[in-house]
């Protein structure tokens, strides 16, 4: 069912962009070779409390998110946070997840987004830490883990790929996963490889037109190459939408029915 926050906040995505092709085409996760956590930040947590960066004694799971985003950082919060309780692993024992805030949104809405989007995860929200930064404290994390977001002054929003970063004790990144197509066992498997030393490789530069590859422009808010898209265009994606999740419903219905029956 988590997979219908998505296709609902791509519904609710307004489909006007002010970034130009060439600054969209900047925004990515490109970590480079040997990328290590970012240890000796200070940060403020959701609950106002200073937090400073450092490697913990079990992996990291990292992610950055715009708090008052409209589009896919809350779903895509509740999508790992939820893969990682699907996969029977537990905060503070098996890992630790740490949200980094894109704008100085404060604590307050790092807060309220993590009450509204953990709704039935109390062990995950409890463990999680949202943080929020300086706008210095948060460039030099984004540089040393090659993350790059374009901020939207006209929409008061960033541009940014949707990534989950996992870090090992020791604080080397071990792996590079999409928030939105990441399932249980990816996670798991991530998690289990940072426990054993595995260090993240870069792949080879190449074109990504895939969903995850695009997630980016997703969040950004359906962004097209000239900004806005043309309204057929607009209400074809949003009828597309609409039938996902008729279909997905009725899928969920059947299969309801069909273990009843059983």
């Amino acid at each position: 069912m988590r997979i219908l926050l998505l296709l609902l906040a791509l519904w609710a995505s307004p489909v006007r962009a002010a970034l130009t092709p060439a600054e969209l085409a900047g925004v990515g996760a490109t970590p480079p070779a040997g990328a290590r956590l970012p240890a000796g930040l200070a940060f403020v947590d959701q609950a106002e409390r200073p937090y400073r960066l450092a490697n913990g004694p079990v992996p990291t799971v990292l992610l950055f998110a715009d708090y008052s985003c409209r589009h896919i950082c809350g779903p895509g919060i509740t999508l790992t946070a939820g893969a990682l309780h699907d996969a029977g692993l537990t905060p503070g024992r098996d890992y630790r997840m740490i949200v980094i805030g894109l704008d100085q949104d404060g604590p307050a809405l790092a807060a309220r987004l993590a009450t509204d989007r953990l709704r039935g995860l109390d062990a995950e929200r409890s463990a999680m830490a949202l943080l929020t930064g300086s706008p210095p404290t948060i460039r030099q994390a984004e540089a040393a883990l090659g993350y790059h977001a374009v901020y939207d002054a006209q929409a008061d929003q960033f541009a940014h790929d949707a990534a989950i970063y996992v870090f090992g004790q020791a604080g080397r990144l071990s792996a590079l996963l999409a928030e939105t197509a990441s399932t249980a066992p990816q996670l798991a498997a991530a998690i289990a490889g940072a426990r054993q030393g595995v260090v993240y490789a870069p792949p080879a530069p190449r074109p990504d037109d895939s969903l995850a590859g695009r997630i980016s422009a997703i969040c950004y808010g359906l962004a097209s190459a000239h900004g806005v898209y043309a309204a057929p265009i607009v209400l074809g994606l949003r009828i597309g939408g609409v039938l996902i999740c008729v279909a997905l419903a009725l899928f969920l219905i059947g299969h309801r029915r069909a273990r009843d029956a059983a």
